[in-house]
């Protein structure tokens, strides 16, 4: 008896002409894992993400078959090459963007340190406290201020500025566009200290919020303001 294909009412000469109608119809959607026959590209999809026959890149779900191997060294090229965030599958243009859109994943767990708002990252709990919309009433002259009392300032504060800030002096009134904090990791110079809070939270550098004289500074913040 020649071999059939049920679902489509079709005989075929062979065994090898059956399998290539499975693999090319768009009426078959097999798992390339485990062989099951799915009806459409939706089944496949959430057939993989029940059974974990293969791992694949969520934005490449277009029915054009983007499955990947599990842990492969193809997919995760295929991440690297294009921007891929691995928690929604979504492409980006270049690996910054991409980095910022990780932001959106993360739970929001620091706390403001004059109110009871929570924030993604500590960068963006001091831009809330810089602008001067946190109940506290704290701004950007009074983070100046903290700042540059820590008795670590020299690792992160342009002693040229230091003065102004002690002063809860307006350096944009004082100087053209002043850049009075730094990096302790790069060196790398910034004209807020929620810029500084950003950078360190990035990739940019070696740098990170639980080390040297930037835990130093948001333990001492903690101590004046929390």
């Amino acid at each position: 008896m020649a071999p059939k294909c049920v679902r489509c009412d079709r005989s075929f000469r062979s065994q090898q002409a059956l399998r290539q109608h499975l693999r090319d119809s768009y009426n078959h959607h097999p798992c390339n894992g485990c062989g099951l026959d799915c009806h459409s590209w939706d089944d496949i999809v959430e057939h993989c993400r029940i059974e974990g026959c293969r791992t694949f890149c969520q934005g490449c779900d277009e029915g054009d078959g983007s499955l990947w191997v599990p842990d492969s060294r193809a997919y995760w090229e295929h991440v690297e090459e294009e921007n891929v965030c691995t928690q929604c599958g979504r492409h980006f243009d270049s690996p910054s963007n991409l980095t910022h859109h990780k932001l959106t994943h993360r739970t929001a767990d620091f706390e403001c340190l004059g109110c009871y708002r929570t924030f993604t990252t500590y960068g963006g709990m001091i831009i809330h406290l810089e602008s001067g919309a946190c109940d506290s009433e704290l701004d950007f002259l009074d983070l100046n201020n903290s700042a540059a009392m820590c008795y670590q300032w020299t690792k992160f504060i342009d002693e040229d500025y230091r003065h102004e800030m002690l002063d809860c002096v307006d350096l944009r009134d004082e100087y053209n566009e002043p850049y009075p904090y730094k990096c302790p990791g790069c060196e790398s110079s910034f004209p807020k200290l929620s810029s500084l809070f950003q950078h360190v939270e990035s990739p940019a550098c070696d740098q990170n919020l639980q080390a040297g004289a930037i835990k130093k500074l948001t333990n001492w913040l903690y101590r004046r303001h929390g």
